[in-house]
């Protein structure tokens, strides 16, 4: 895998859109990326709107290198949200309504006169951090981002596995505290309401009604519990603190079960944990594999490696290049 070429003057139009920012890039024959460039969404943002600002982006970018010598031959939009693959159409976005009602592959195709693919974020990231990422020599690679959601994306020989129309690998809706916070999708105690950024923050405010007089004691009482983010849980966690330890190793062992039972059911050689939560903090990574290994089935201990992202911010970005180029 990631031994891409093609014709010397090549280049493919990469977009992405998150929960926090929207991306636009250019990627050369060999599919690495050469340009990004990147603006914030602001959360009252509506979806016309961003895919506005990703439309004038690529403008900018595809006169910019066009007048360089590129031909552009195709473009990949890595959506932060379901897509319905039969007609290219977003489904829905969890955080940010009103994308189902844009034709983003024909709008997009209309203006660049090439053709679009669009895919979820994490299948595309799953296929990056396969072709140039961690998991670059691996045949079957789960990728598992953790940041404003919690997503999932398998690539075997280099390629997307689709098993549905609407996707698969959907890791952060699987349920591992029954009793737990409500999750965007109106389930309760899901991967990504107990997991994700915004997931940890939910999760303390549960652990600090239940355990009150440890919530009590910690450096983090001051905030509130329904105040606690992410970042102080972290940064808290690293220094001691036994409220926030006890949070962040729930945490792990949640997501250590949805890990297990994905290592079950699909055996990839390699589980690549990308995302701000996931490949940013390290000592988060360790505690999810010494977790996991004890849920996994005996027959596949050993036989599977968890790894932090190395590709970071830009493997969305650089998975929508690549699956431009597969759609030819």
């Amino acid at each position: 895998m990631g031994g891409f070429g093609g014709v010397s003057n090549s280049a493919y139009l990469a977009f992405e859109t998150g929960g926090t920012k929207l991306v636009a890039g250019v990627a050369g024959p060999d599919l690495r990326l050469i340009e990004t460039r990147r603006v914030s969404r602001a959360p009252n943002d509506t979806a016309a709107e961003s895919f506005r600002s990703l439309v004038e982006m690529g403008r900018a970018l595809n006169a910019f290198h066009t007048a360089k010598g590129f031909v552009f031959r195709g473009c990949g939009l890595g959506f932060g949200g379901y897509v319905r693959r039969s007609d290219q159409r977003p489904l829905a976005n969890l955080h940010e309504p009103g994308w189902e009602e844009i034709d983003v592959a024909g709008i997009l195709e209309k203006e660049f006169g090439i053709p679009v693919r669009v895919e979820n974020d994490c299948k595309v990231a799953a296929l990056a951090e396969a072709h140039f990422g961690a998991g670059r020599g691996y045949r079957t690679v789960f990728y598992m981002t953790i940041g404003t959601g919690v997503g999932g994306g398998i690539v075997r020989d280099g390629r997307i596995v689709e098993m549905s129309d609407v996707g698969e690998a959907e890791i952060g809706h699987l349920v591992v505290l029954p009793d737990g916070p409500v999750c965007a999708c109106g389930n309760r105690g899901c991967v990504e309401a107990v997991c994700s950024g915004p997931g940890l923050s939910q999760l303390a405010a549960w652990l600090a009604d239940r355990e009150p007089q440890l919530f009590k004691a910690s450096e983090l009482h001051p905030a509130g519990g329904d105040s606690i983010v992410g970042r102080d849980l972290m940064r808290a966690f690293s220094q001691g603190d036994a409220f926030a330890t006890k949070v962040i190793e729930r945490a792990a062992s949640c997501l250590a079960s949805a890990v297990a039972a994905a290592i079950s059911l699909v055996a990839p050689e390699v589980f690549v944990v990308g995302g701000g939560v996931g490949s940013g903090n390290p000592a988060f990574v360790n505690l999810l594999r010494e977790k996991t290994e004890p849920l996994a089935a005996s027959c596949f201990r050993g036989k599977y490696g968890i790894v932090s992202s190395h590709l970071g911010e830009q493997v969305v970005t650089q998975g929508a290049a690549i699956l431009a180029a597969q759609s030819k």
